[in-house]
This record gives C-alpha cells, sequence and structure tokens, in this order.
C-alpha cells in the first residue's frame, strides 16, 4: 500500500506562513535601525562667518569668529576692527624723600655728659645719685644754700644811671666791677662761709661737699682716670 501524500493545499499554506515569518522579522530589524537613527543627536553645522557658505573649521584667535579658508581668515583680518587699546594708569609719583627726624630729647639727662643738660641750676646734675637725693631729703634747705653759693659768682645786677646820657658824654668809662676770676673767687669764699656756718646749715654744706668729692672720685675710678 502507499503512503499517503499530504494535500497540495496543505503545503501551499505552510509556505505562505513561512513567508509571512521572514516578512516579519525584515520589519522588526529595520524599526530597530530606524530608532537608532532617531537616537542619533545631529550635529550643527557652523558656517563660516566670512562667505556664509562653507563650514567653518578655524576660529579668529581676537573676535573668535568662525572662517573657513585662508582666503577667508584673509579678508576678516582686513577688516578686523583694532583691538581697544589698554586704559592708560597715571604715573605713580615717587615717594617723597624721608626726612630725617631729630632725635627725641630725654626726658632723664645724662649726669656724665654736662655739655647736654639742661638745669635750672648747675647742682641738678648731681641729683641723679640716690645719696645725694636722700641728702637732699635730709637737709630740705640745702637746695637754697647752693643757690645762694651759685648766685655769689654771677655778676651784680646792673645799676641803672641816674645822670643823664648827655651829661656822661666824653668822661672815661666806668671800670667794671666784675669778671670771671672774681666770681670765681666770690663763689670759694661764700663756700667757706656755709662751711663754717653753726647748726644745721653749716652740717649741710659739709656734708654735700665731702659727697660730691666722694662721687667724684668714683667716677674717676670707673672712667680709668
Amino acid at each position: 500500500m502507499s503512503e499517503p501524500q499530504p494535500a497540495e493545499g496543505q503545503n501551499g499554506g505552510a509556505a505562505a506562513q513561512s513567508g509571512i515569518g521572514r516578512q516579519d522579522e525584515k520589519g522588526d530589524a529595520a524599526a530597530v535601525d530606524d530608532s537608532h537613527q532617531e537616537d542619533e543627536p545631529v550635529k550643527k553645522v557652523t558656517l563660516c562667518g566670512v562667505c556664509e557658505k562653507t563650514a567653518s573649521k578655524y576660529k579668529c584667535p581676537r573676535c573668535y569668529l568662525p572662517y573657513c579658508s585662508v582666503a577667508c581668515n584673509k579678508i576678516h583680518r582686513e577688516d578686523h576692527p583694532p583691538d581697544p587699546e589698554p586704559a592708560s594708569k597715571p604715573p605713580v609719583e615717587p615717594p617723597p624723600p624721608a626726612v630725617a627726624e631729630p632725635p627725641a630729647e630725654s626726658s632723664e639727662e645724662d649726669p656724665a655728659d654736662p655739655r647736654g643738660l639742661k638745669y635750672r641750676h648747675p647742682f641738678r646734675t648731681l641729683q641723679h645719685s640716690e645719696q645725694l637725693q636722700w641728702l637732699f631729703r635730709k637737709y630740705p634747705r640745702l637746695p637754697d644754700q647752693l643757690l645762694e653759693i651759685h648766685a655769689a659768682t654771677q655778676p651784680p645786677p646792673a645799676e641803672t644811671s641816674r645822670i643823664p646820657a648827655a651829661l656822661l658824654k666824653g668822661l672815661p668809662p666806668k671800670k667794671q666791677g666784675w669778671d670771671r676770676e672774681k666770681g670765681i673767687a666770690r663763689g670759694k669764699e661764700a663756700l667757706r662761709k656755709a662751711r663754717k656756718a653753726e647748726g644745721e646749715d653749716g652740717e649741710a654744706i659739709r656734708e654735700y661737699s665731702e659727697l660730691v668729692l666722694h662721687l667724684i672720685e668714683e667716677a674717676r675710678a670707673r672712667s680709668g682716670r
């Protein structure tokens, strides 16, 4: 017995279904390709700023204008506006020359340099000694006594002549009754009298004289003189 053959209609239906499946696969592949193309971003082309026709390849280093070729760049450079000049800075004036200020005077005087001292009486330099300060506290009248001795070395106050100048004309000049040597002699005499005075005044002058001599000897010993 012979095997039964499939019907012709059945074979045709199977082939048709197979063809439809292949077409569906091709359609899906095409759809996938289209989706990839849609996802890719479209690059924007910048045209040359000179000719406005060709895509630019370069940029002007000063104004950043895009250009496509050397020819366009040459045209642009000829039309390029000049660069703005930088604002000129005002000239810086040199500082004025420094003026050396005189050294400030010290409020404390140096007893070792009597040339620069400014004192009210010539014995103030000795007040820098603590021993003398103690002596002045012990004898409150001692500064006044020393000033009196110093006053003896000074010239006497000038006496105003009562004779009119017209009558003195032609007369020999009056001899001066004071000079430096006489002043020193009078000062020594005043010191001797003060040392011989009785009581506290004489004692103060004697102690003062001894202390001053002692301080001078100490100063000379320190300086090696």
